[in-house]
């Protein structure tokens, strides 16, 4: 009995012996992402949509409806101001014109021989060889004769009008985007025979809200992104701003881009990004670096490992990266994944290297997105 005591005594000492000897347990840290607090330009914008079109278009007609004699140009050509479109016949009002040339040439000739027939008896009236009456009526039939000289003169000169008017020229330098004639059909004016687009200059009009017209001003430069025309943002300027607005609320606002290499056509979708505020060299961080809670906008920072939190303020926001208006030093870590659920003195560990944070053009074209969303 007293051996098997003397046993289970010693087993217990070695078992102690071997509790002591373990490795203590080392406690887990919250795992944290952070970046360091940097500086750089920012921007916040808000988008509208629309559609481009041409800066001037010109629909034209024959002010003399006819048949059509032979057009020259083609839907895509480019033309010059002046350069003849098409022509109508016109040999109905040449017939015309040369009637009207011999009645004339021979109103002409009795006005003539009126004026002479007047001139004389004139002379025979100051002599009192014949009756005051008499030469008055002379006198009639030769101013009779004069009026009606200058209306032959004045159906003349429509009738040449109306003939030069038969060849149709154009009113403009531009494309060609329709055509509605063809040769032996009737050309009238209340069918465009062409109609044509100066797209050296585009417009693209939206409509903007009441919350952001006042943020825009005449002149201004602005982003147009337009895919189909160009994988980069094309620049614009806004030229009209609505004083009134619409019916859906909205007040138009005009941009005008430059079009001379001619990559973008009308009707193309376009999205017109306009600058709603901007700052250079400032405190930027990713919008989910903060964390706003019961009226209170704080960060974490991260020092020697120990995430403290840290009371912010902060200015412009483009939804993906915003602006440190308070005190935060440059190059200061903050936690951008995992600030959920670590508290205030928590002993942290850093997964991955800080990285700065920027207010890029991707980041202000990505927080455009949300801002539009907001306009809306």
């Amino acid at each position: 009995m007293n051996q098997k005591l003397i046993l289970f005594s010693l087993c217990a000492v070695l078992l102690t012996g071997c509790a002591k000897e373990a490795p203590e347990e080392k406690p887990t840290l919250r795992s944290v992402e952070v970046t360091t607090v940097g500086k750089d330009a920012i921007t916040s914008s808000f988008s509208y949509s629309g559609k481009a079109a041409a800066s001037k278009e010109i629909s034209v007609v024959p002010t003399i409806p006819g048949k059509v004699m032979g057009f020259h140009f083609e839907v895509g050509d480019t033309v010059k101001e002046n350069q003849v479109l098409f022509s109508v016949d016109s040999a109905t009002l040449n017939d015309q014109l040369r009637s009207a040339e011999v009645n004339y040439n021979a109103a002409k000739l009795s006005l003539a021989n009126t004026e002479k027939t007047y001139n004389n008896n004139k002379v025979l009236f100051e002599q009192g060889i014949i009756a005051e009456a008499e030469i008055d009526q002379m006198k009639l039939g030769y101013e009779s004769a004069k009026a009606n000289i200058e209306a032959l003169e004045v159906n003349m000169d429509i009738l040449k009008k109306q003939i030069g008017d038969c060849t149709v020229t154009s009113p403009m330098s531009g494309v060609i985007v329709s055509r509605n004639i063809e040769r032996g059909s009737y050309a009238s004016p209340s069918i465009p025979a062409y109609v044509i687009m100066d797209l050296s200059t585009i417009k693209v009009e939206v409509g903007v809200s009441e919350q952001a017209v006042n943020n825009i001003k005449l002149g201004d430069e602005v982003q147009v992104n337009m895919s189909a025309a160009s994988a980069t943002p094309l620049k614009g300027k806004i030229t009209t701003i609505s004083p009134a607005s619409s019916q859906s609320g909205t007040y138009t606002v005009k941009v005008e881009l430059n079009n001379k290499d001619g990559i973008i056509k009308s009707g193309m979708l376009a999205d017109v990004i306009f600058t709603k505020e901007k700052a250079e060299d400032v405190l930027v961080l990713p919008a989910n670096a903060v964390i706003t809670k019961d009226g209170k906008t704080y960060v974490y920072v991260v020092e020697n490992n120990i995430a403290k939190k840290t009371p912010v303020t902060i200015g412009i926001q483009t939804g993906e990266t915003l602006e440190i208006t308070s005190d935060l030093p440059v190059g200061t870590q903050v936690v951008t994944r995992g600030q959920t659920y670590i508290s205030d003195g928590e002993q942290v560990e850093i997964a991955s290297p800080a990285t700065p944070a920027k207010g890029t053009t991707e980041d202000t074209a990505k927080g455009t997105t949300e801002d539009t969303a907001k306009e809306e």
